[in-house]
């Protein structure tokens, strides 16, 4: 009982942090007047005292529960050992940028940008593995899709953010659209008509 009961906790883990991390920054949007339309980068978030605490937290609790969801997905998919790889090195990228608080001039900036744009770089990645994995699956195709999304979601957002100015806020948030979108969906594949290793297995 409480085996299946922490096997559908780990299934449901992915979603649960999409849901902190939108919720925390969200509110700590709110809380500090930022938009998605704004010379302010969302890592600003970090350093203003109104939404420090909650923002960086919702990093590193949805990051811890991603890292939870990657060993699930690893579980019940075949999937390669480059694709766990990815995922967590991201999730460690985020709980660094959680900890290090944004500064353009400062050693804690540095390391805060180095680790955000790794985190941003690792979602495609990790997704493309992924695809590639489930390529004999009766859901590859739709995988195939997700990936495009993704691709799509993280150029439009590295152009966003590098290349314009006042829209960083909405650049930065653009590479996790596709990722979460792909969390979703594979959350529900596998919760009703599952591409899983189990069942390829059987």
């Amino acid at each position: 009982m409480a085996q299946a009961i922490f096997y559908k906790l780990q299934r449901f883990s992915g979603v649960l942090a999409v849901l902190i991390l939108w919720a925390s920054t969200l509110i700590s949007m709110s809380r500090t007047g930022l938009g998605l339309f704004d010379d302010r980068p969302i890592s600003f978030l970090s350093t203003n005292p109104a939404s420090r605490l909650l923002f960086s937290g919702g990093l590193i609790i949805s990051a811890f529960l991603l890292i939870n969801f990657a060993y699930y997905v690893r579980r019940e998919f075949a999937v390669k050992n480059r694709f766990f790889r990815y995922f967590v090195i991201g999730q460690i990228c985020q709980i660094i940028l959680a900890l290090s608080p944004y500064g353009e001039r400062t050693v804690s900036g540095v390391i805060h940008l180095i680790a955000a744009f790794t985190l941003a770089f690792s979602l495609p990645l990790l997704i493309k593995q992924f695809t590639i994995s489930q390529h004999d699956k009766k859901h590859h195709q739709l995988y195939q899709y997700l990936l495009r999304i993704e691709q799509v979601s993280f150029i439009v957002g590295m152009g966003l953010f590098i290349f314009t100015r006042g829209l960083a806020p909405l650049g930065e948030a653009m590479p996790a659209i596709g990722f979460h979108l792909w969390i979703l969906v594979v959350t529900y594949i596998s919760s009703n008509s599952p591409d899983r290793l189990s069942l390829a297995s059987s």
